[in-house]
């Protein structure tokens, strides 16, 4: 199993959760048969050599795990794979399209003799790589039959593969890294992470900037700009030397400074995140991108785009009637009416507790409310069933499914709101169903939403005739084998989701494409009901009341620490979640 925690550090902006969240320097590792641990420090090196080459004494099995591990380097049109071809074979094999990831490989042999075998290697599907460097969850049974033949003592592939690739995931970990690159919103203020794997020891800077220049992966296509255009390039390689790294552009460049420096912000925050940090060169056509920054850039000269803001400590809330605070001491009501209530039902609070929004029931129907937090609210709409709400990057726009269709509304300067139903034909399209859960990142584009138990990921934009709609809209793993019923984003980089099932009821499903992964489930006391985040804790509401537990790097916890004082049926709320 995989999962990526979202972590900002020196060596990139992720760490690799594995049934155990680690800290890692980039390597993915992928146990089959290990209990669910907690969050724990690791480092481990990468071999210099990343993918095997065939040997005179391979037998036909060595020689086909091999192969299967050597396509994973797709440089030179998988040349490391066709040395294990024969020349005809090699000739013949279509390599084009995504790369298959399989675990539980074996090889079956069906026909042998002395110069000729006939096998299959056989695996579980788990993810499909583009050639962008896109991961996403896959399924189900791989069957590639090969037939190999014995000339000069050593034995060679030479009947016809299948077009494509595939590798396994042990060969995976050891060879590709992740990297977040960075686009902004449509508003331009903000950048949303686009998590691509890079083949390499290291991650190349040269790489980082193509793509980022070549624009996002498709599902974030409508939900996220480029401001660097179409016709933005590279002016030959990245040069990373003694601290400075110059990146030297060309192309028609939109003049406007606003657009020049988010392109910037772009290229700083997707190299800085893969470890590639100092001052930034960046010219266009041989002079500076802004002349004011001739003598280069560092990430404080664009923090007002960091992805991932420090947005203080996020104190825990629940909701029990009322909205209350939770502190050493116990509960204390929130200001205003929402901690004077009785009959609220869900809340949520936006990501620096400008403003909060509350479903309540009252006169056989729920209610959404939204006002400062502390402060006097006001109704958003009525109906008769009101999901959880949410909010993404903006305390002035939330989301939430009225009568099963997810809705956001905006609020005004003179506190007027407007509410809009969201185009939903994109996630029928994938899981027809009712959708029961939506919440909105805090990078306020991506989304998570459950659809008959089933965890899909997706993003917001607009339809053909402008309307706002839920795009690029997949599964978001297929590791869980019981309904999902509560979903939570701690922050940009996965989602945390409560499952039906005493057996790992939460689980931790990253949007790099990797499969979730379970929490520990000790002192979990199922069913769980609700589950909230923050960026290093998560809350899960069982039969007893909440429970907590530490998943920044580090943390000590071994289980679900009880949350002193706060009674049986309370429902968690953070201000991220």
């Amino acid at each position: 199993m995989w999962a990526v925690p979202r972590i900002r550090s020196a060596l990139g902006p992720l760490a690799l959760l594995i049934t155990v969240l680690m800290v890692s320097t980039g390597c993915v590792a992928i146990p089959t048969s290990s209990p669910p641990q907690p969050v724990q420090g690791f480092n481990r090196s990468r071999p210099a050599n990343l993918v095997p080459t065939p040997g005179r004494n391979d037998d036909p099995e060595t020689l086909v795990r091999n192969l299967v591990k050597a396509m994973s380097d797709p440089n030179s049109s998988h040349r490391a794979a066709r040395k294990f071809l024969t020349a005809g074979a090699a000739e013949r094999w279509d390599d084009q399209g995504p790369m298959t990831l399989l675990t539980d490989l074996r090889v079956v042999i069906d026909e042998r003799n002395e110069s000729a075998v006939r096998l299959r290697v056989i695996g579980q599907r788990v993810g499909s790589l583009s050639a962008i460097g896109q991961l996403t969850p896959t399924a189900g049974e791989e069957v590639i039959p090969m037939t190999l033949s014995k000339s000069n003592e050593v034995w060679r592939v030479d009947g016809a593969i299948p077009a494509g690739t595939v590798t396994d995931t042990v060969q995976f970990d050891a060879s590709y890294r992740l990297a977040n690159l960075y686009f902004p919103d449509r508003t331009a203020t903000r950048l949303v992470g686009d998590p691509r794997w890079l083949f390499g020891v290291s991650i190349d800077p040269t790489v980082v900037v193509n793509q980022v220049l070549a624009g996002p992966a498709p599902d974030l296509s409508g939900a996220v700009e480029s401001a660097a255009g179409k016709d933005v390039v590279l002016r030959g390689p990245v040069v990373v030397d003694s601290g400075r790294i110059s990146i030297n552009l060309g192309g028609q460049i939109d003049v406007d400074t606003r657009k020049r420096t988010a392109l910037a912000a772009q290229l700083i925050w997707s190299l800085n995140d893969a470890g590639i940090s100092g001052t930034y060169l960046i010219n266009a056509e041989g002079s500076p991108l802004i002349a004011e920054r001739s003598d280069g850039w560092r990430t404080a000269d664009v923090m007002a785009f960091d992805p991932d803001p420090d947005t203080g400590i996020a104190g825990l809330h629940v909701v029990r009637g009322g909205l209350y605070r939770v502190s050493g001491t116990g509960l204390s009501p929130v200001g205003g009416p929402l901690g004077a209530a009785t009959d609220l039902v869900a809340a949520a609070i936006a990501v620096r507790q400008e403003r909060v929004a509350a479903v309540a029931v009252r006169d056989g129907r729920q209610v959404l409310l939204q006002g400062p937090y502390g402060g006097a609210v006001s109704e958003v709409a009525a109906g008769a069933t009101i999901g959880t709400p949410s909010f993404g990057a903006a305390a002035d726009t939330g989301y939430a499914i009225i009568d099963g269709r997810p809705t956001v509304w905006t609020v005004d300067a003179d506190g007027a709101t407007r509410v809009v139903p969201l185009d939903t034909s994109r996630v029928t399209g994938i899981s027809p169903g009712t959708i029961t859960s939506f919440k909105v990142s805090p990078d306020g584009v991506r989304v998570a939403l459950v659809v008959d138990g089933t965890l899909l990921l997706g993003a917001l934009g607009t339809n053909d005739r402008g309307v706002p709609a839920l795009i690029g809209v997949r599964v978001a793993t297929y590791s869980l084998s019981t309904p999902v019923i509560s979903i939570a984003w701690g922050d940009t980089g996965a989602v945390y989701a409560a499952r039906e099932g005493e057996d790992t009821p939460v689980w931790r499903v990253p949007v790099s494409g990797l499969p979730g992964v379970a929490l520990v489930s000790g002192n979990l006391k199922p069913p769980v009901r609700t589950v909230a985040a923050t960026r290093g804790t998560v809350y899960a509401g069982d039969v007893r009341g909440v429970l907590e537990l530490g998943t920044a790097p580090g943390s000590a916890d071994q289980y679900w620490l009880p949350v002193g004082q706060v009674p049986e049926g309370a429902i968690p709320v953070t201000q991220t979640s």
